[in-house]
């Protein structure tokens, strides 16, 4: 406490120094990429040249980043780590993955050496839906059922495939903890690297889609096969996605990586 109240003073003492300084010099823009929230751009202040040691160290930034501009991109890059699908199991697949993300923030930084390195606090919130085609298939084999377990139920399709889907919703918000590098590159102009993460108690949740259509289930208690029911299948996908949803519920930090340009007027 004793140090914040030294630090305050400091800053109310240097205000008639503010006023000669050029206060535009700390202004500054920046554009890049994230890779959990695609474009990022950001404005900020930061004055290395003040003369007070507690101002030159700090600096303040707000931005934004959307997935928008590079989601054919990022769509195609998936899809290609995908190829013929991804196996899960039970000759099940995904495939044809597509991922919507985005976050903002306001942040304070501090440089303790007043120098390019940097360790950032503040405040982030987002969304990160990521959707993919559940699929499986028996090849060369059309007349045979494709079977699986659901929540330890016995199914079948009435014929040698079937498709459903599957998506991941992260809306978050918490604490921002990191750090950083401010390189100068002359000019005004710099390159930013950014490393944290997102405390949040909010984790993902994933939600499942299986067509009743043509599907069957096993009874233990007949021994025979009889057409499901919606009620009966919603209540093995609700079972099968609240296990999987315990699990995701032990991630609870959302990485935030950027890299990018800032110019500094």
């Amino acid at each position: 406490m004793k140090c914040l109240c030294i630090c305050v003073a400091s800053c109310f003492l240097c205000l008639p120094t503010l006023a000669d300084a050029s206060f535009a010099n700390g202004v500054q823009v920046g554009i890049g990429a994230s890779l959990t929230g695609g474009v990022h751009v950001f404005t900020g202040y930061h004055n290395k040249d003040f003369d007070n040691y507690w101002l030159r160290r700090f600096g303040t930034r707000i931005g934004f980043a959307g997935i928008d501009p590079l989601k054919s991109a990022i769509d195609s890059a998936i899809d290609s780590i995908m190829r013929d699908g991804v196996e899960v199991g039970d000759g099940v697949k995904i495939d044809n993955g597509a991922l919507d993300a985005w976050h903002a923030s306001v942040l304070l930084d501090y440089y303790p050496f007043a120098g390019a390195w940097r360790m950032t606090g503040g405040y982030a919130w987002g969304g990160m839906q990521l959707d993919a085609d559940i699929f499986g298939e028996i090849t060369y084999a059309p007349s045979q059922r494709f079977y699986f377990y659901l929540a330890g139920d016995h199914y079948y399709y009435n014929g040698n495939n079937f498709g459903g889907t599957a998506t991941i919703d992260w809306n978050y918000h918490g604490p921002y903890l990191g750090t950083g590098f401010d390189f100068n590159l002359g000019c005004g102009f710099g390159v930013f690297v950014d490393f944290g993460a997102v405390l949040t108690s909010r984790p993902a949740k994933l939600s499942l889609d299986i067509p009743h259509e043509q599907l069957y289930i096993y009874n233990t208690q007949t021994q025979s096969w009889s057409p499901v029911t919606i009620p009966a299948l919603d209540a093995d996908v609700a079972r099968a996605t609240r296990k999987a949803n315990r699990k995701l519920s032990d991630f609870k930090v959302y990485p935030i990586i950027k890299l990018g340009f800032v110019y500094k007027f």
